[in-house]
């Protein structure tokens, strides 16, 4: 697509009328924070957050056009001198549409739904989501229901429920199910366990066993070893006003025993400054990878939103981390997962109870609340974070962190069965969420956020022993 100033941006999203911004919002859900797009009023503000999100910029305006796709805004698209048609083929070209499918048949769905339709849908949903439906819109109940894990990827059945007024509209969702199925079908084929102690000769053609057997895709695991697990351990930040990080050590430890065990080459850092930090991620970004099937980097460090500390305070972007190993800096990892596991604070706000203490720093909430950029969409990253945006992540003071501890616990426990790290992760979500702390005087809840771009199964295989 050709460049376009981001002035001339303003002033084409300013000819969207109040229903437009509220779709084009809806589209963008997972993409910018719930916080930020409730700031997203007009075409100026849906901008200005897309910028912020590195969505939009004067390089590259793929992103509004394919919202103007969606939302049928051909008029618009001819300001930005594109058509329909060479946004679609640039999407499909260089797989790069942001929008999920799912989203997509959400909001053709509420397209097609009149005053009627919308309430005999809140009156099939009255009983499920327990609150008042009178004022909220279609997209407000699309939302709640994903809040209450009533709509995902994969399940259908209460979205199915909910339409069954509309014969068209169901019939819609039942198609989408059966497309959805079939491109999904091979991702969910059962791994084979039953030779996963061979010896290690035997690891290669257990994978390749493993793939044509159950035709599925996977990433390569067989290497010896798999590949480097950098671990950055950023205890003493005393010199600089915030004290100790008790009980992270209890989380190196951790991590260096499974991924040690997992046939990795464990690097452990402790207590760098920012930029020692990145020394050592170019080092190990400009480090051949040749003949290593994966890279792990574990972070544990005070943090703010999208960014970790060194111990000097200064900040290192979770960005700046992953592009150090993208296929423009470190080609020798192409192709192959690329998987960061974060513990830290992104922002100050408590979830909604042990003595703990927050990877975050009480001082900086305005900073916080004002850095907000999204990681780079690129292929074959996983990036585990501790919490959300915005809230604290906890650690005991003589046990680790609530999401590391997990973590190492459901990775020894699992991939011996040879589950892949989506279902892993899950599993440590669900854990973690449902244990409770008490920081200042409050109960201390906490979610984890994985986040990836893995276009295949991700499996750690134990290494084969000889």
């Amino acid at each position: 697509m050709a460049n376009m100033d981001v002035k001339d941006l303003f002033q084409i999203t300013e000819q969207l009328g109040t229903e437009d911004i509220a779709r084009l919002r809806f589209l963008c859900h997972g993409l910018i924070s719930v916080k930020n797009l409730e700031k997203v009023t007009s075409g100026t503000s849906l901008i200005q957050e897309l910028q912020k999100a590195d969505l939009v910029d004067g390089e590259d305006s793929l992103f509004l056009a394919e919202l103007f796709c969606v939302t049928g805004h051909i008029r618009l698209l001819k300001f930005m001198n594109v058509t329909r048609e060479s946004v679609q083929q640039k999407l499909e070209q260089d797989r790069a549409g942001r929008v999920s499918p799912l989203r997509k048949l959400l909001y053709e769905l509420s397209e097609q739904m009149d005053s009627k339709d919308l309430n005999s849908f809140k009156f099939l949903l009255y009983n499920k989501l327990g609150t008042s439906l009178e004022n909220m819109s279609v997209y407000d109940i699309f939302i709640e229901m994903e809040k209450r894990g009533l709509l995902e990827d994969g399940q259908f059945e209460e979205l199915k429920n909910a339409f069954k007024f509309s014969p068209k509209l169901l019939k819609k969702i039942e198609d989408f199910e059966r497309n959805s199925q079939g491109r999904s079908h091979q991702e969910n084929l059962e791994v084979p366990l039953s030779r996963m102690d061979l010896g290690k000769k035997q690891d290669e053609q257990i994978f390749q066993e493993h793939t044509t057997s159950t035709q599925t895709k996977a990433y390569r695991m067989a290497s010896n070893p798999r590949g480097y697990c950098l671990i950055f351990n950023n205890f003493d930040f005393e010199k600089y006003g915030k004290g100790k990080r008790k009980g992270t050590h209890k989380d190196e430890e951790a991590l260096e025993k499974v991924f040690s065990w997992l046939g990795f080459t464990v690097k452990t850092f402790r207590d760098l400054k920012a930029d020692e930090m990145r020394t050592r991620l170019k080092e190990y970004g400009e480090m051949s990878h040749e003949g290593k099937d994966c890279l792990v980097c574990c972070v544990l460090s005070h943090g703010e939103q999208q960014c970790v500390l060194g111990v000097d305070c200064k900040k290192v972007t979770i960005k700046e981390i992953i592009s150090h190993f993208d296929g423009k800096n470190c080609p020798t990892l192409l192709e192959k997962p690329k998987v960061f596991f974060i513990q830290a604070c992104q922002g100050n706000e408590m979830q909604e109870a042990a003595s703990v203490q927050a990877d975050g720093d009480e001082d900086t909430e305005a900073d916080a609340m004002t850095y907000s950029p999204t990681l780079p969409i690129e292929a074959d990253y996983l990036i585990g974070m501790a919490t959300v945006q915005d809230c604290l992540s906890i650690r005991s003071l003589d046990k680790g962190s609530w999401y590391i501890q997990s973590l190492c616990r459901h990775l020894t426990e699992d991939c011996p069965r040879g589950e892949e790290i989506h279902s892993i992760l899950t599993k440590v979500n669900d854990e973690v969420s449902t244990l409770t702390g008490c920081l200042k005087g409050k109960e201390a809840r906490q979610i984890p956020e994985p986040r990836y771009t893995l276009r295949k199964k991700l499996i750690f295989h134990l290494p084969g022993k000889s």
